[in-house]
């Protein structure tokens, strides 16, 4: 059988235990065998939500990737397999080059790093109907040489445990990286506060505006949710929201008067001591900020363990003047019970709900329903990301009180004029 049938590229992985002999042939052929281990642990979401059926087609998009850069990096001649039965890994077993004899290391880390760059640049896309936001796959390598006093399996099996090891040690440092880049942003304060403004849809009237932060420009830390998600990775939340926090208020300073100022706060900002009692009302009064201009946004769907002592800490905030709102209602990450025992003044519509409301009679529905709820609870409506003149007509139909979005005016620096009060302009949505 020739080294182009004995590979498995054409069809399904099957265990690297499976083709131990084959590789066996190679190892005492070349006296070497190198490996390149993608771990795709990161999609396993898709088999717990969707089933084994759409994690073994996600894992047959990241075959198809592997397939579509056969050449110097990855050849026909290799041996594809998987590290056990439904596994989290594909194992590119490499066969000889064609003129240049053995693999060196640093081949190896090359060719790693190329089919890791590939893999991510693409692989997003192609798993986006199953799960969103960014997911990266690592490759891992490593060599074994040939011992004849070894078992083959025993020599097989070291080769991908220490691809393995190779995999944890790129990720323990991407993790320090991360977080020393992290450090840095809130050490030299790199962090940009930019307000979006919240208007009355039907009297044209803004209500005020939320603050938004914003990393550094160019990097993977602009977007916030990205921010955000990397800071929670790296156990640095309180820090960056205290950061971004106190960036909202002194920036917020120079809003007009008569306007909200919306701050998002993470839930364990109730229990910061800055952030508390004397030492914010004096923060405030510094800055000219009376405390009923201020609506702390909650972002709901980080985790409140204790909503009984979560809400008490709230009517705390509350009786010095604050007021709160409750943000992404509608995303599914809490039950309507919960959000009631917040008492909140405001209720903000998740953006997907928002999303083609107007084409939408489930959408609608479902903004109707939130509507009552809210009127029942004393709570007022603020629809997040209109970006559509159908999804702004729908909402005043519906008799949602106040929205915002790209539609109704971008986020901006306080400094710049924001909106004008008595008109709203209609804007093209970003395309990023």
């Amino acid at each position: 059988m020739s080294e182009e049938a004995r590979s498995v590229f054409p069809g399904e992985p099957v265990p690297y235990r499976e083709r131990v002999f084959d590789l066996q042939q190679i190892l005492e052929r070349q006296g070497s065998l190198g490996l390149l281990l993608v771990d795709i642990s990161e999609l396993t979401p898709v088999e717990h939500h969707y089933g084994s059926g759409a994690f073994t087609n996600v894992r047959g998009m990241a075959r198809e990737l592997l397939l579509e850069i056969r050449g110097n990096d990855v050849r026909a001649t290799d041996i594809l397999a998987v590290d056990d039965k439904g596994g989290d890994a594909l194992l590119v077993f490499l066969s000889p080059k064609r003129h240049e004899g053995a693999f060196k290391v640093s081949d190896l880390r090359g060719a790693g790093e190329r089919l890791e760059e590939h893999l991510n640049q693409k692989l997003s896309r192609l798993t986006s109907p199953y799960i969103s936001g960014p997911r990266q796959v690592a490759v891992g390598f490593s060599l074994v040489f040939d011992n004849p006093l070894v078992m083959p399996e025993r020599l097989v099996s070291r080769l991908v445990d220490e691809a393995w090891e190779c995999v944890r040690v790129q990720q323990r440092q991407r993790d320090l990286l991360r977080r020393c880049s992290l450090q840095e942003i809130l050490l030299e304060d790199k962090l940009a506060t930019l307000f979006q403004p919240v208007f009355e849809l039907a009297g044209r009237r803004v209500l005020g505006y939320e603050a938004l932060s914003r990393g550094p420009s160019g990097t993977a830390y602009h977007m916030p949710l990205r921010l955000f998600e990397m800071a929670s990775q790296s156990d640095l939340v309180f820090e960056l929201d205290r950061k971004c926090r106190r960036r909202a208020l002194l920036a917020g300073r120079e809003l007009p008067r008569d306007v909200l100022l919306f701050v998002n706060v993470f839930p364990s900002a109730m229990y910061d001591p800055e952030f508390q009692g004397p030492p914010l009302l004096r923060l405030l009064e510094d800055l000219g900020l009376r405390p009923e201009r201020v609506v702390l946004e909650i972002t709901e769907k980080y985790a409140i363990e204790n909503y009984a002592l979560f809400a008490e800490a709230l009517e705390e905030f509350t009786r010095l003047g604050f007021q709160i709102a409750v943000d992404d209602v509608g995303a599914g990450y809490s039950g309507l019970e919960k959000i009631a025992h917040l008492n909140p003044r405001y209720l903000k519509l998740d953006r997907e709900l928002i999303k083609d409301i107007d084409s939408s009679y489930i959408r609608r529905e479902m903004a109707r329903a939130l509507k009552a709820f809210s009127d029942r609870i004393g709570s007022t409506i603020i629809a997040e990301g209109i970006e559509r003149e159908g999804e702004l007509r729908a909402l005043v139909d519906l008799g949602i009180d106040y929205g915002q979005g790209f539609l109704l005016g971008r986020p901006l620096p306080a400094a710049r004029p924001l909106a004008r009060v008595g008109s709203v302009r209609a804007e093209q949505p970003a395309t990023s």
